[in-house]
């Protein structure tokens, strides 16, 4: 299983967007292959957030689950 706990954090970044006093904190993560990458963004607070796939090679194969323990992970279709 793969999810934030287990997957390589490459990237973690805090947007003000639009003007926002409170920042959208964005954490990219290596995919399963290692190819592509998985986005998870959260807005502290207003518990407000969102998990993008971003590899052709695994949306085959996974879907992303959230909710269950874990802010994401990646599951496999069936």
């Amino acid at each position: 299983m793969i999810n934030e706990k287990t997957a390589k954090l490459l990237k973690k970044e805090e947007l003000y967007e639009g003007g926002a006093n409170c920042p959208t904190l964005c954490y990219t993560y290596a995919c399963a292959c290692g190819k592509g990458r998985v986005v998870y963004c959260r807005v502290p607070g207003f518990h407000d957030t969102w998990t993008t796939l971003e590899c052709k090679k695994c949306e085959k194969k996974y879907e992303i689950r959230t909710g269950w323990g874990y802010a994401w992970e990646l599951i496999e279709k069936e």
